[in-house]
């Protein structure tokens, strides 16, 4: 499997391209913001499937709780998952965005996602240092602006 395909320069920004994403077993987009290279494409790429266990499980937690939320928040039921992982059966990754790298070629994930709890806004992953800093509605903010877990403040 080759883990970049399909790659070309963007008039607008840099490379774009397709990127293989084990977890979900299929290739997704990803998009560079301002000045990142092929290179830390490359090594976001790698970080994000090698993710390790334990980060994968708090990002499916995380996930689950913001599901939750949201359906409370509008008067839904509930989910229930049999497993951490039964979560990313409702959800679709969309593209891995690529920052500009703020902390020399250290990788992150950013990631904008469908779900189907939230099908107008999606949701946003932000993993850092195998550390997951965010989870919640895709608001398009970059990663350097976080440094430890947030999620949105009507969650828990």
């Amino acid at each position: 499997m080759e883990l970049l395909r399909n790659i070309y320069e963007s008039s607008v920004s840099g490379p774009q391209g397709e990127v293989w994403f084990e977890l979900f077993g299929k290739y997704i987009q990803f998009g560079v913001e301002e000045e990142a290279t092929l290179e830390y494409v490359k090594a976001c790429a790698e970080y994000l499937n090698a993710l390790p266990e334990a980060t994968i499980k708090d990002l499916c937690e995380a996930s689950i709780r913001y599901c939750n939320g949201f359906l409370a928040d509008i008067g839904e039921p509930l989910k229930s998952f049999d497993n951490y992982k039964s979560v990313l059966s409702l959800i679709y990754p969309s593209t891995l965005i690529i920052p500009e790298p703020e902390y020399g070629d250290e990788p992150v994930i950013w990631m904008e996602l469908n779900c189907e709890w939230e099908q107008e806004h999606g949701m946003q992953w932000v993993v850092r240092n195998n550390e997951v800093l965010y989870v919640g509605g895709f608001n398009g903010t970059d990663p350097v602006s976080y440094t430890h877990l947030t999620l949105p403040t009507n969650r828990e």
